[in-house]
Order: structure tokens, then sequence, then C-alpha cells
């Protein structure tokens, strides 16, 4: 018999008794008595883990099958339902940070084979639906893809006429801003035809036409699109500005170059959300590292106290200091100086970043 069921001897019964006939049936009662008391406290246990894992599943567990974290109300009372995060299709955005620019860097993360790319200076506005249009591909898989970003009321981008896609809410997009996209096909090139050394190619594809697209609000109407004027920011090469950026105190840290905005002007039209503007950004190398930094102040109204960056998040034992994904010139960090944010791109990792922006001193003249 198992250890959990060995009998033990009777408090009651005295070792000198012998083990007669009448002994023998007690001891089986009592034996039995104990094994239906086990068996009533496995049971228990075995309910109270069935009752746990239905609730469990019940509340989604902190599985994928729970709600997500990105899904987000419409903001502007479009009529249609959240979509979920299509499987291998990622948005990424964080500042756009050449001195002079105004709004996001968008990142494009697709599944294996898939296609990657982005672009910056977004800046959604509600006068324009389609905020952003992103495409790539390659003739040689004949894959083509179109990302496009767009304001909250777009529920669908109509497609030549005729094929509907739904936008989504992907996570890395703050403010109800949505995303679709549109796959087409062309044929590929075949193996024999592609293009080598040889001088003179043969029946190279050429890319097909790019479809049209029409954003459409929940109710399936056409939705107009306004496109803004952004201000035209000419180069400025006279090396003078609002703003300036100054190192001091870190031994081997030199600028190499810089952009620099010639004027501090609020963005015209009415943003979608906050979104920022660089008003100067400086090219650094620290141990033969390279590392961007910039000022970047509230896009609609400037001097006043800029949004939070999405996706940084506190670094910790280092308070005041943040830090998270940024575009192609790498992780991003950042602290507050007053009515600006300074941000440091880049770098060998956080702990350069960290350093390099206790050295620099941002001045803005409004």
């Amino acid at each position: 018999m198992p250890t959990l069921l060995r009998d033990k001897p009777s408090s009651n019964v005295p070792p000198t008794v012998p083990a007669g006939p009448e002994q023998g049936v007690i001891e089986e009662a009592r034996r039995r008595q104990r094994i239906r008391r086990v068996r009533v406290a496995l049971g228990a246990l075995l309910a109270m883990a069935c009752v746990t894992a239905l609730v469990w599943a019940a509340t989604g567990g902190g599985s994928p099958a729970s709600p997500r974290h990105g899904d987000r109300s419409d903001s502007a009372g479009a009529t249609h339902s959240k979509a979920p995060v299509a499987a291998g299709f990622h948005l990424r955005l964080s500042p756009a940070l050449d001195g002079g620019q105004y709004g996001w860097c968008v990142r494009v993360e697709e599944g294996s084979g898939g296609i990657g790319g982005g672009g910056c200076a977004m800046t959604p506005v509600t006068s324009a639906p389609l905020a952003m249009r992103m495409s790539g591909g390659s003739a040689v898989t004949g894959r083509y893809s179109i990302v496009v970003v767009s304001t909250p009321q777009v529920a669908a981008i109509l497609v030549n006429g005729r094929r509907r896609v739904p936008t989504i809410v992907p996570p890395g997009l703050p403010y109800g801003l949505r995303a679709a996209r549109i796959q087409f096909r062309a044929p590929p090139i075949p193996r024999h035809t592609r293009v080598t050394s040889t001088p003179v190619p043969r029946h190279v594809a050429s890319p097909p036409p790019e479809p049209t697209i029409v954003a459409l609000d929940g109710l399936g109407r056409p939705i107009p699109n306004r496109v803004v004027r952004e201000p035209i920011e000419r180069p400025n090469t006279s090396g003078h500005g609002p703003c300036t950026l100054h190192a001091s105190g870190l031994h081997g840290l030199v600028p190499q170059w810089s952009h620099l905005a010639s004027t501090i002007r609020p963005f015209p039209g009415k943003l979608v959300g906050r979104a920022f503007f660089s008003c100067i950004d400086t090219e650094y190398y620290l141990q033969h590292w390279p590392l961007d930094a910039a000022i970047l102040l509230d896009a609609a109204h400037p001097g006043a106290v800029p949004a939070a960056i999405p996706g940084l998040t506190p670094v910790a034992g280092a308070p005041g200091f943040f830090n998270g994904p940024g575009d192609f010139k790498g992780e991003l960090t950042a602290t507050r100086h007053g009515n600006t944010w300074l941000v440091v791109a880049g770098g060998r990792n956080l702990a350069q970043r960290i350093e390099v922006l206790r050295h620099l001193a941002p001045t803005v003249k409004l």
C-alpha cells in the first residue's frame, strides 16, 4: 500500500492485546475509513484544479487570446469594429530627428520573406485620411506590398475600385492611428532570365503599376483627402539657428555635422494626437561610435510641454531618462530639458547614450 495510506498503530488498542478476529474487523473498518477520507481529499483537490483551469481559460490566462492592449476605441466615432493585428505585420513609430523635420518616422516590419522598410516626416492631420503610404517589393519573387497609415476614421481601403482591405490597429501606432497592408503580385523573373553580369539583360520584368487606393469610412463612403502643405524647410548652411547643442566635459565627444532649422513655426493643420518638431540634430562620434543628438519641440505649440514619446520606458536606476526603439539610427534615449526633449540615438549602448545626454546643453530661442 502507498505510504500515504500506510496504517499507523491505533492509540485506543493496548499493544499487549492479541490481534483476534474482532480486532481485525475493527482495523479493516478503520483502514477503509482512512482510504475514503484520502479519496475525498483528492477529489476536492482535483475539483479545485478544474475550476482554476476553467477560470484561467475564461479570462484568457495571459495567452495571445486575451484582449490585445493595442486595440483602441475609435476616437473619430467611426462605426467599424476593432480588427485583429495581421500576423507578421508590425509598425513602429519614433520621432523624426533631422533638424527642420516635423512628425514621425515609421518602420515597417513584416514576417519572414516579407518586405521591410519605412519612411520619415509623417504628420497625420484630420483633413488627410491617408497619412503615409510606403511601398516595396521584389521583381525576383513577384511579391509587392503597400503599407498605408491612416487616421482613425478610416475603416477600410478601396483598392482599384473593387477590393476592400480593412484597416487594423497595430500596437506600434498611438493616438488611434490605423494601418492597412495591400499585397499584390506580378509574374516573377524566371531563373534563366535574371539579371547577371551579361552585358544585355534579357526579359527583365518591371514592377507592376501600383493600385489606386481610396479611404473609406465606417459606412463605406469615400473620405475626401485634402493634402496639407507642410512648411518647406530650406537647408540652413549659415551655422546659426534658433536652437543649439553644446557638448562639454566628455573627452572624445566630437561633433561631425548638423541639420539646423532656420525658424520655429507651428505645424499647419489640425494634428491627430501629438507630434514633434526637431529644431536641430547633430551627429557626434564617441569612441568610434556615431550618435545622433536632437532637440524636439511640440509640433503644434512650440514652447509648450511636449507629449511623452511613444514606445519609451523609464530607465531603471537612472531617474528622468527614458529608452526605447528608434528608427534606422538605432535605439533612442531621451530626457526632458525644460519644455523640450533632448534625445540621443545610436551609439554603443544605453550607458553611452545616457553619458552623452548628461554632457549636452541645449538652448532654444523661440
